[in-house]
């Protein structure tokens, strides 16, 4: 990075040099004669190369505190930046001195300004200052990139980022704004309800105020940082390999209780068992009385008269979240009854949700973890697959104010069995790709940081299977 900045001229000396040589061009600078201005001129020509000789020490560090490029591969945008070493780098302070109507701050002076609706939000992110872009090995990348679009906000260079398919995914916008006279990188970034108007009024705005000094990190830190990032991408790497090979084992198939078996549950201080004594595919919510879903706000555009349900646009993405394919999915409602049986009361209040698993064959006939995942498109706002929950519950107590968030629990005692429905809206193409997963439940399955895949896996309480 040192020798880049050697070979790059700030742009003030550029354009110096570059005036020069088109007064040479010109013939205002002729072969020297027995003159004053001749050698004047002729002097001035030998100032600026002089000038550009001693690049990059009093000069550039006089001018700017780096130098951006950027480099843009499809939807990819990299911005890359050039140091220069001989200024000391900043710390600031930022303010916005136009915020939206009916738009806060959060009053905790972090740069957050919340309005009234859902996405309505812009949070002036922390500065980028010239220490930070060393850390972060002098590169910002920004990815799924439709549009860039060069501005002047705040008397600064800007780009303002649109995203891929913004609209149907309700994407956030991004906005860069580059000081290289005072050495920071700002950036903003906005809710997709947000005003686009009202936002470049407020990046426009903003006034940066410099209230100390800061510091490159010395080599000895640099040092520890490294190997301590490398320590953290090790243990993760290792989380990974873990994660994989729970993945290949799959789920026991004595893991997997069927209609009539009992799944004990048991845990430090309660122990309780499921049984799914029926369950049925259903096309409509006829005769489920309302007052028994959970939001039924959720359904609002999304029942046909006859109470079935409509198709909505569904993403399919890969483990990684990248896109599969989009689709139409028609989807229906899944009915199980169950039975609770309470062994020990030392903590009555048992949950009694469930979340559908979503798994996947192996070669073998057996099931894992399915780790591809459907996800409705957000424009819809679509939300009665939210957290893959029952939406419908028939024996509900907790249903006034507060109270609703433990819509799905019920005290019990020892002895006591509960007899009770839930109701799930599932796609009908994937109505044999999932297992019931007992709330609160299999948490060991994401331990792969400190158990070992075997491990992971014999401590797992189970699932109920349908079919």
């Amino acid at each position: 990075m040192r020798k880049n900045r050697e070979e790059m001229l700030p742009q003030i000396v550029e354009d110096r040099l570059q005036e020069a040589y088109k007064q040479i061009r010109e013939g205002e600078i002729k072969q020297m004669k027995n003159t004053g201005r001749n050698h004047r001129s002729l002097i001035s020509v030998a100032a600026v190369l002089a000038l550009v000789i001693f690049i990059p020490s009093a000069v550039y560090a006089a001018v700017v505190y780096f130098q951006k490029s950027e480099q843009r591969q499809g939807d990819e945008l990299t911005y890359e930046f050039a140091l220069n070493y001989e200024l000391v780098p900043g710390e600031y302070r930022v303010k916005a001195e136009y915020v939206p109507e009916g738009f806060a701050d959060d009053e905790d002076g972090d740069g957050k300004y919340y309005g009234e609706e859902e996405g309505e939000w812009i949070t002036i992110m922390p500065l980028y200052t010239t220490a930070e872009i060393e850390r972060i090995n002098g590169e910002i990348t920004v990815s799924d990139i439709d549009r860039v679009e060069r501005r002047e906000l705040s008397g600064m260079e800007a780009d303002v980022i649109t995203f891929r398919d913004a609209e149907r995914n309700l994407s956030n916008i991004d906005i860069f704004l580059f000081n290289e006279a005072e050495g920071y990188v700002l950036e903003i970034v906005a809710g997709y309800q947000v005003d686009a108007k009202e936002l470049l009024k407020f990046a426009d705005s903003l006034q940066v105020e410099r209230t100390g000094d800061g510091r490159y990190e010395t080599e000895d830190e640099k040092a520890s940082r490294l190997k301590t990032e490398a320590d953290e991408a090790t243990f993760l790497l290792e989380g990974q390999k873990r994660w994989d090979a729970l993945m290949e084992l799959g789920i026991p198939e004595e893991k997997i209780c069927m209609p009539g078996q009992e799944l004990r549950m048991k845990s430090f201080d309660q122990s309780y068992g499921f049984t799914v004594t029926d369950y049925a595919f259903m096309e409509s919510m006829e005769g489920f009385a309302e007052e028994n879903f959970f939001d039924f706000t959720r359904f609002d555009g999304w029942l046909n008269a006859d109470k079935t349900l409509r198709p909505y646009s569904r993403q399919h993405l890969d483990k990684e979240g990248a896109l599969i394919g989009e689709e139409k999915a028609e989807q229906e409602f899944l009915r199980v009854d169950l039975k609770v049986h309470c062994y020990d009361d030392t903590d009555p209040d048992i949950p009694l949700n469930f979340t559908l698993q979503y798994v996947a064959r192996t070669e073998d006939g057996g099931v894992t973890w399915a780790e591809d995942f459907y996800e409705p498109v957000p424009a819809e706002n679509y939300w009665l697959q939210m957290d893959d929950s029952a939406v419908w519950f028939d024996k509900a107590v907790h249903v006034d104010g507060e109270e609703r968030n433990h819509f799905f629990f019920r005290d019990m005692k020892v002895g006591d069995e509960l007899e009770y429905t839930l109701l799930f809206v599932v796609d009908k193409d994937r109505k044999q790709d999932f297992l019931l997963c007992p709330e609160g439940s299999n948490n060991d399955l994401w331990q792969t940081e400190s158990m070992t895949a075997g491990e992971i896996r014999d401590s797992l309480e189970g699932y109920l299977g349908l079919q």
